[in-house]
Protein backbone atom coordinates (compact mmCIF):
# COMPACT_ATOMS: atom_id res chain seq x y z
CA UNK A 1 0.00 0.00 0.00
CA UNK A 2 2.70 2.94 0.64
CA UNK A 3 4.95 1.56 -2.08
CA UNK A 4 1.74 2.21 -4.21
CA UNK A 5 1.11 5.60 -2.58
CA UNK A 6 4.61 6.66 -3.44
CA UNK A 7 4.02 5.40 -7.05
CA UNK A 8 1.12 7.33 -7.05
CA UNK A 9 3.24 11.10 -5.80
CA UNK A 10 5.76 10.44 -8.36
CA UNK A 11 3.30 9.81 -11.13
CA UNK A 12 1.70 13.31 -9.99
CA UNK A 13 5.19 15.41 -9.37
CA UNK A 14 5.94 13.94 -13.06
CA UNK A 15 2.82 14.91 -14.67
CA UNK A 16 3.25 18.40 -13.00
CA UNK A 17 6.33 18.52 -14.58
CA UNK A 18 5.25 18.07 -17.90
CA UNK A 19 2.34 20.20 -17.46
CA UNK A 20 4.84 23.35 -16.17
CA UNK A 21 7.59 22.47 -18.97
CA UNK A 22 5.97 21.41 -21.72
CA UNK A 23 2.76 23.87 -21.42
CA UNK A 24 5.04 26.62 -23.09
CA UNK A 25 5.80 23.96 -25.63
CA UNK A 26 2.17 22.92 -26.86
CA UNK A 27 1.53 27.02 -26.76
CA UNK A 28 4.13 28.07 -29.07
CA UNK A 29 2.99 24.87 -31.71
CA UNK A 30 -0.26 26.61 -31.85
CA UNK A 31 0.53 29.17 -34.83
CA UNK A 32 3.38 27.48 -35.79
CA UNK A 33 2.19 26.27 -39.21
CA UNK A 34 -0.60 28.96 -40.01
CA UNK A 35 -0.30 32.34 -41.69
CA UNK A 36 0.91 34.98 -40.87
CA UNK A 37 -1.79 38.00 -41.69
CA UNK A 38 0.45 40.83 -40.35
CA UNK A 39 2.77 42.40 -37.46
CA UNK A 40 3.13 45.10 -36.00
CA UNK A 41 5.71 47.40 -34.11
CA UNK A 42 5.15 50.21 -31.92
CA UNK A 43 7.92 52.33 -29.83
CA UNK A 44 6.86 55.24 -27.81
CA UNK A 45 4.83 56.70 -25.02
CA UNK A 46 7.88 58.80 -23.55
CA UNK A 47 7.20 62.36 -22.08
CA UNK A 48 8.14 63.82 -25.47
CA UNK A 49 5.32 62.39 -27.26
CA UNK A 50 7.39 60.91 -30.10
CA UNK A 51 6.92 57.28 -31.23
CA UNK A 52 7.68 55.10 -33.83
CA UNK A 53 5.88 52.44 -35.56
CA UNK A 54 6.28 49.49 -38.10
CA UNK A 55 3.21 47.71 -39.74
CA UNK A 56 3.78 44.86 -41.70
CA UNK A 57 1.19 43.41 -44.14
CA UNK A 58 -0.32 42.73 -47.46
CA UNK A 59 -2.23 45.35 -49.16
CA UNK A 60 -5.97 45.12 -50.78
CA UNK A 61 -4.10 43.54 -53.97
CA UNK A 62 -2.10 40.99 -51.96
CA UNK A 63 1.19 42.89 -51.90
CA UNK A 64 3.39 42.63 -48.89
CA UNK A 65 4.08 46.27 -47.59
CA UNK A 66 5.87 47.95 -44.86
CA UNK A 67 4.09 50.98 -43.30
CA UNK A 68 6.97 52.79 -40.68
CA UNK A 69 5.17 55.63 -39.46
CA UNK A 70 7.27 57.97 -37.16
CA UNK A 71 6.87 61.21 -34.80
CA UNK A 72 9.92 62.95 -33.12
CA UNK A 73 7.50 64.46 -30.63
CA UNK A 74 4.25 65.64 -29.63
CA UNK A 75 4.56 69.06 -31.27
CA UNK A 76 6.15 67.30 -34.93
CA UNK A 77 4.21 66.08 -38.06
CA UNK A 78 4.16 62.61 -38.41
CA UNK A 79 6.32 61.13 -41.30
CA UNK A 80 4.60 58.04 -43.02
CA UNK A 81 6.85 55.63 -45.68
CA UNK A 82 5.72 52.74 -47.33
CA UNK A 83 8.16 50.67 -49.10
CA UNK A 84 7.76 46.78 -50.85
CA UNK A 85 10.00 44.26 -49.09
CA UNK A 86 10.59 41.16 -49.71
CA UNK A 87 7.44 38.74 -50.21
CA UNK A 88 8.93 36.18 -47.58
CA UNK A 89 9.37 38.71 -44.98
CA UNK A 90 5.74 37.65 -43.49
CA UNK A 91 7.14 33.69 -43.24
CA UNK A 92 10.10 34.91 -41.57
CA UNK A 93 8.62 36.69 -38.79
CA UNK A 94 6.26 33.34 -38.44
CA UNK A 95 9.44 31.51 -37.96
CA UNK A 96 10.83 34.17 -35.47
CA UNK A 97 7.52 33.26 -33.18
CA UNK A 98 8.31 29.81 -33.69
CA UNK A 99 12.19 30.10 -32.17
CA UNK A 100 11.61 32.46 -29.98
CA UNK A 101 8.26 31.25 -27.93
CA UNK A 102 6.77 34.73 -27.98
CA UNK A 103 3.38 32.89 -28.59
CA UNK A 104 4.06 31.85 -24.93
CA UNK A 105 5.37 34.93 -24.22
CA UNK A 106 2.48 36.44 -24.80
CA UNK A 107 1.05 35.21 -21.58
CA UNK A 108 3.51 36.28 -19.27
CA UNK A 109 2.23 38.43 -16.39
CA UNK A 110 3.28 41.80 -16.40
CA UNK A 111 6.81 43.00 -15.03
CA UNK A 112 6.72 44.64 -11.20
CA UNK A 113 9.24 47.15 -12.69
CA UNK A 114 7.77 49.42 -15.05
CA UNK A 115 9.13 52.45 -16.91
CA UNK A 116 7.08 55.56 -15.70
CA UNK A 117 6.69 58.20 -18.73
CA UNK A 118 9.31 56.22 -20.73
CA UNK A 119 9.18 54.94 -24.10
CA UNK A 120 8.07 51.15 -24.01
CA UNK A 121 8.43 48.63 -26.97
CA UNK A 122 5.70 45.90 -28.37
CA UNK A 123 4.65 43.75 -31.01
CA UNK A 124 1.55 42.50 -32.35
CA UNK A 125 1.16 39.39 -34.57
CA UNK A 126 -2.06 38.56 -36.54
CA UNK A 127 -2.42 35.07 -37.78
CA UNK A 128 -5.32 33.39 -39.68
CA UNK A 129 -6.21 31.90 -36.53
CA UNK A 130 -6.47 34.25 -34.05
CA UNK A 131 -3.74 37.07 -33.27
CA UNK A 132 -1.79 38.26 -29.85
CA UNK A 133 1.19 41.04 -28.78
CA UNK A 134 4.02 41.09 -26.55
CA UNK A 135 5.22 44.21 -24.89
CA UNK A 136 8.65 44.64 -22.92
CA UNK A 137 6.20 45.59 -19.74
CA UNK A 138 6.05 42.20 -19.50
CA UNK A 139 7.83 39.82 -17.39
CA UNK A 140 9.66 37.85 -20.06
CA UNK A 141 12.26 35.83 -20.24
CA UNK A 142 15.96 36.75 -21.47
CA UNK A 143 14.90 34.43 -24.52
CA UNK A 144 11.32 36.29 -25.11
CA UNK A 145 12.91 39.63 -24.67
CA UNK A 146 15.84 38.89 -27.21
CA UNK A 147 12.96 37.20 -29.60
CA UNK A 148 10.54 40.52 -29.11
CA UNK A 149 13.89 43.16 -30.26
CA UNK A 150 14.74 40.58 -32.72
CA UNK A 151 11.45 41.16 -34.35
CA UNK A 152 11.61 44.80 -34.26
CA UNK A 153 15.27 44.93 -35.41
CA UNK A 154 13.83 42.77 -38.31
CA UNK A 155 11.06 44.86 -39.31
CA UNK A 156 13.45 47.63 -39.22
CA UNK A 157 15.99 46.60 -41.59
CA UNK A 158 12.71 46.34 -44.01
CA UNK A 159 12.90 49.70 -44.05
CA UNK A 160 14.93 50.21 -47.06
CA UNK A 161 15.34 51.04 -50.33
CA UNK A 162 12.82 53.28 -52.69
CA UNK A 163 10.01 54.22 -50.66
CA UNK A 164 6.57 56.57 -50.59
CA UNK A 165 6.69 59.46 -48.42
CA UNK A 166 4.50 61.56 -46.95
CA UNK A 167 3.90 64.57 -44.39
CA UNK A 168 0.98 64.91 -41.64
CA UNK A 169 -0.54 68.27 -42.74
CA UNK A 170 0.65 71.33 -40.90
CA UNK A 171 -1.58 72.33 -37.94
CA UNK A 172 -1.67 76.00 -36.30
CA UNK A 173 -2.02 75.96 -32.58
CA UNK A 174 -3.83 78.51 -30.75
CA UNK A 175 -3.59 79.08 -26.65
CA UNK A 176 -6.51 81.30 -25.42
CA UNK A 177 -6.46 82.98 -22.42
CA UNK A 178 -9.22 81.15 -21.00
CA UNK A 179 -7.40 78.26 -20.72
CA UNK A 180 -8.64 76.68 -23.76
CA UNK A 181 -6.49 75.08 -26.84
CA UNK A 182 -7.53 75.49 -30.52
CA UNK A 183 -6.18 73.83 -33.79
CA UNK A 184 -6.09 75.03 -36.97
CA UNK A 185 -5.33 72.78 -40.26
CA UNK A 186 -3.37 74.66 -42.71
CA UNK A 187 -4.17 74.64 -45.87
CA UNK A 188 -2.50 72.80 -48.19
CA UNK A 189 -1.75 75.55 -50.19
CA UNK A 190 -0.18 77.33 -47.08
CA UNK A 191 1.59 74.63 -45.67
CA UNK A 192 5.00 75.72 -44.68
CA UNK A 193 4.09 79.19 -45.87
CA UNK A 194 2.67 80.66 -42.13
CA UNK A 195 5.83 79.96 -39.58
CA UNK A 196 7.37 83.35 -39.82
CA UNK A 197 4.00 85.80 -39.40
CA UNK A 198 1.72 83.71 -37.32
CA UNK A 199 4.65 82.27 -34.71
CA UNK A 200 5.46 86.05 -33.79
CA UNK A 201 3.87 87.26 -31.31
CA UNK A 202 1.69 90.38 -31.65
CA UNK A 203 -1.35 92.51 -30.04
CA UNK A 204 -4.92 91.63 -31.32
CA UNK A 205 -7.29 93.54 -32.68
CA UNK A 206 -10.85 93.73 -33.74
CA UNK A 207 -11.77 93.10 -37.19
CA UNK A 208 -15.27 94.54 -37.71
CA UNK A 209 -17.80 92.66 -35.53
CA UNK A 210 -16.66 89.72 -37.54
CA UNK A 211 -13.36 88.37 -36.74
CA UNK A 212 -9.75 88.87 -34.66
CA UNK A 213 -6.60 90.54 -36.43
CA UNK A 214 -3.79 88.89 -35.61
CA UNK A 215 -1.77 90.79 -37.63
CA UNK A 216 -1.45 93.37 -40.50
CA UNK A 217 1.19 94.74 -43.07
CA UNK A 218 2.55 90.74 -43.46
CA UNK A 219 1.51 89.19 -46.85
CA UNK A 220 1.57 85.23 -47.23
CA UNK A 221 3.19 83.15 -49.94
CA UNK A 222 -0.32 83.65 -52.57
CA UNK A 223 1.20 81.20 -54.63
CA UNK A 224 -1.21 78.36 -55.86
CA UNK A 225 -4.06 79.25 -53.52
CA UNK A 226 -7.67 79.92 -55.04
CA UNK A 227 -8.92 83.62 -54.11
CA UNK A 228 -12.72 83.59 -52.16
CA UNK A 229 -15.24 85.85 -51.54
CA UNK A 230 -16.77 84.68 -48.31
CA UNK A 231 -15.02 82.65 -45.74
CA UNK A 232 -17.08 80.62 -42.66
CA UNK A 233 -16.79 81.08 -39.07
CA UNK A 234 -13.98 79.58 -37.42
CA UNK A 235 -11.24 80.17 -40.88
CA UNK A 236 -8.19 82.01 -40.58
CA UNK A 237 -8.25 84.18 -43.66
CA UNK A 238 -5.63 86.74 -45.62
CA UNK A 239 -7.68 89.98 -46.65
CA UNK A 240 -6.04 90.84 -49.67
CA UNK A 241 -7.92 94.79 -49.16
CA UNK A 242 -6.81 95.29 -45.52
CA UNK A 243 -3.63 93.20 -45.75
CA UNK A 244 -4.93 91.48 -42.32
CA UNK A 245 -4.85 88.26 -41.05
CA UNK A 246 -8.00 87.71 -39.44
CA UNK A 247 -9.80 84.88 -37.60
CA UNK A 248 -13.38 84.86 -37.78
CA UNK A 249 -15.69 84.44 -35.39
CA UNK A 250 -18.55 84.49 -37.75
CA UNK A 251 -19.25 83.97 -41.26
CA UNK A 252 -17.89 87.05 -43.94
CA UNK A 253 -17.87 88.24 -47.27
CA UNK A 254 -15.32 90.32 -48.20
CA UNK A 255 -15.00 93.36 -50.43
CA UNK A 256 -12.28 92.25 -52.24
CA UNK A 257 -10.12 88.62 -52.80
CA UNK A 258 -9.64 86.65 -49.61
CA UNK A 259 -7.59 83.90 -49.05
CA UNK A 260 -8.44 80.83 -46.54
CA UNK A 261 -4.94 79.89 -44.70
CA UNK A 262 -6.40 77.36 -42.18
CA UNK A 263 -9.68 75.69 -40.85
CA UNK A 264 -10.82 75.17 -37.29
CA UNK A 265 -10.38 71.62 -36.28
CA UNK A 266 -14.06 71.23 -35.70
CA UNK A 267 -15.88 72.77 -32.30
CA UNK A 268 -16.53 75.87 -34.50
CA UNK A 269 -19.57 77.03 -32.38
CA UNK A 270 -18.22 76.22 -28.94
CA UNK A 271 -14.96 77.58 -30.14
CA UNK A 272 -16.14 81.04 -31.76
CA UNK A 273 -17.44 82.96 -29.01
CA UNK A 274 -13.97 82.44 -26.85
CA UNK A 275 -12.35 83.65 -30.37
CA UNK A 276 -14.58 86.90 -30.37
CA UNK A 277 -13.23 87.58 -26.84
CA UNK A 278 -9.23 87.80 -27.74
CA UNK A 279 -7.53 90.62 -26.94
CA UNK A 280 -3.65 91.34 -25.56
CA UNK A 281 -0.60 89.37 -26.99
CA UNK A 282 -0.84 86.51 -28.87
CA UNK A 283 1.22 83.85 -31.14
CA UNK A 284 0.48 80.72 -32.72
CA UNK A 285 2.54 77.63 -32.85
CA UNK A 286 2.59 75.52 -35.89
CA UNK A 287 4.37 71.68 -35.95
Amino acid sequence: MKKALIILICLVLIGAGFWFFGLPFFRNMKYRNDELLSCSSSYGGGMLGGYSSLDLRKDKNGKVILEVREKETHADRQITRIYEPDPGALDHIRDMVSQYGLYAASKQPPSPFQVMDGDTLSVSFSFSKGSFYVSDTQALTSKESTGLREVRKYLSSLAAGDCITTVEPQTATLHLRSGYTLQFNVEEAFDGKLDQILCEEREVSRFKENGIILCTGEVPDLANAEPVESAAAGTIVYDSETESIIILYTDYTFAQPAYVLAALDGYVDSACPLIAEMEGLYRMYLN
